[in-house]
């Protein structure tokens, strides 16, 4: 269920997964690497250099399970929100935590 209409760069949303041997609702922030180096100054939470994409888990709480996603595409549109779903659905290793993957994107 979209929480709002998709911006370029971000989108909220909740989705239905496993994790933890367990059915979940994950909430989640689904953004661009471009956003998260516009509002972190280039850099994600302070590092530096490089910004890679990752999945950022949280504890569950009311809403579900929180959840960042950051992946190095253009933009957000429907078919992007229904891939990333597809992903996290799919990712068999979850655990709470930033896990970065890819290459890096460089920061500024």
């Amino acid at each position: 269920m979209l929480l709002g209409e998709p911006q370029d760069n971000r989108v909220r949303v909740r989705f239905s997964g496993r994790f933890e041997s367990a059915e979940v609702v994950w909430d989640c922030e689904f953004v661009t690497l471009q956003h998260e180096q516009q509002c972190h100054g280039g850099a994600p939470r302070g590092e530096v250099d490089s910004l890679r994409s990752f999945i950022e888990i949280g504890a569950p709480g009311a809403q579900g399970v929180p959840v960042r996603v950051g992946l190095d595409i253009a933009r957000i549109d429907r078919p992007a929100i229904l891939k990333m779903m597809v992903m996290m659905r799919n990712y068999k290793r979850l655990r709470r935590g930033r896990h970065e993957f890819g290459a890096s994107r460089r920061g500024g």
